[in-house]
């Protein structure tokens, strides 16, 4: 919890507030809530006991209309879009961060290990990893599946290879699973020629004589080498707990 107690200490720092006109009183119908402000995607009203100031969201983050008050509003790109709100503030980027918050490519992404990006906190980058078997897709800023990533090689960042693509009588691919070796608790599935690696359910191991997840106790996991895929852990643009504390 320190490292989002500190988030939250510098994203409240980086958010401007300025007293609205002598009129305010008129703009805050409720007693407390948050109003958007027309043209401006990461800008707000916020309103505390009738009295309005005006907001800023961080550089990199938007103003999410549908968060309610006392909850912090600004959320990033990838989950808030602007639509037809208006425009962003200027960016203000430091030499590793175009924004000061939000997530972009890695330096250290090649196109045989797809998985790295860079999350970037008040100016400050955090290189970070994709769950197992994802690729970070810089169209949308989050981790997807490899094969919609157009930079990434599949087959030599997964390691695997589907078989040649097989349909039914209705021309919809069939879909097969695949040891993922090493590992008793993820596999491969196939479908269309697409490798995803998935995860059995908890309790469940990957059975390959059968093809699919099956007890656990009936599997001889002896030999894996890890009981599931690392996943990355992301820095939340605000401690929800901490913000109003």
């Amino acid at each position: 919890m320190y490292i989002f107690a500190v988030i939250a200490t510098l994203m409240a720092s980086s958010c401007s507030g300025s007293e609205s006109p002598a009129d305010s009183k008129n703009i805050c119908v409720q007693r407390n809530g948050y109003l958007k402000v027309s043209g401006h995607c990461d800008s707000y009203v916020e309103c505390k006991e009738f009295e309005a100031v005006q907001m800023m969201c961080p550089d990199g983050l938007h103003y999410d209309p549908s968060v309610q008050w006392p909850n912090y509003p600004c959320g990033y790109p990838s989950d808030v879009q602007c639509n037809d709100r208006g425009d962003a503030q200027p960016a203000d980027p430091t030499s590793d961060c175009p924004h000061q918050y939000g997530f972009f490519p890695s330096p250290l992404t090649t196109p045989t290990d797809c998985g790295h990006y860079r999350q970037c906190v008040a100016g400050q980058p955090h290189e970070m990893l994709c769950p197992s078997g994802l690729a970070f897709n810089p169209s949308t800023s989050r981790c997807d599946w490899a094969d919609l990533v157009s930079t990434c090689n599949v087959p030599e960042f997964l390691g695997f290879k589907c078989p040649p693509a097989t349909y039914d009588e209705s021309k919809v691919p069939v879909e097969t699973n695949h040891k993922f070796e090493g590992h008793c608790y993820s596999f491969y599935s196939c479908s269309a020629g697409l490798p995803r690696l998935l995860s059995c359910d908890a309790g469940f191991a990957f059975d390959p004589a059968v093809a699919r997840c099956v007890d656990a106790d009936k599997v001889d996991c002896s030999r894996n080498r890890t009981e599931q895929p690392p996943l990355s852990i992301h820095l939340q643009p605000q401690d929800k707990a901490s913000e109003k504390s």
